[in-house]
C-alpha cells in the first residue's frame, strides 16, 4: 500500500489529531414530526479536511502525480499519517483534489481524508 508523499510544506492548523466522525446514521422523518433511524454502517469513520495554503509547482506536481497514477485516480487507499499524532492512518480520497492556483506560482490544496 502506498504512502502519503512527503511534501516540503505543511498542511494549515488546527488540525483536529481525531478527525471528525461520519455520520453513520440513516434518517427517515414523518408527517408527524417522528423519525425512523438506524445505522447506516456497522462502525464508525473519521474524516480530515487538509489545507495546504502556499504549494510549489513541485509539491503540487507529486500530489496531483500520486493522486492521478499512483492511486489510479484516487480510488486506491494509502497510509497516511497525522502530522500532529504521528499515527498512521489507512485511508481514502473522499473526493477529488481541489488545486487553486494562488500567487507568483504557488498552489492552494483542499482535500478531505477518510479512513478505510
Amino acid at each position: 500500500m502506498p504512502n502519503f508523499p512527503t511534501l516540503a510544506t505543511v498542511p494549515s492548523f488546527p488540525l483536529d489529531p481525531d478527525g471528525e466522525i461520519e455520520d453513520a446514521v440513516l434518517r427517515s422523518p414523518f408527517t408527524g414530526g417522528y423519525e425512523l433511524t438506524r445505522p447506516k454502517y456497522t462502525r464508525s469513520r473519521r474524516i480530515w479536511g487538509l489545507r495546504y495554503p502556499m504549494l510549489t509547482p513541485a509539491d503540487k506536481n507529486t500530489l496531483f502525480t500520486f493522486e492521478q497514477t499512483t492511486l489510479r485516480n484516487g480510488a486506491d487507499s494509502f497510509t497516511w499519517t497525522h502530522p500532529v499524532t504521528a499515527t498512521a492512518y489507512t485511508v481514502r480520497f473522499a473526493a477529488p483534489i481541489k488545486y487553486h492556483y494562488f500567487d507568483r506560482n504557488k498552489f492552494a490544496v483542499d482535500f478531505s481524508l477518510r479512513e478505510v
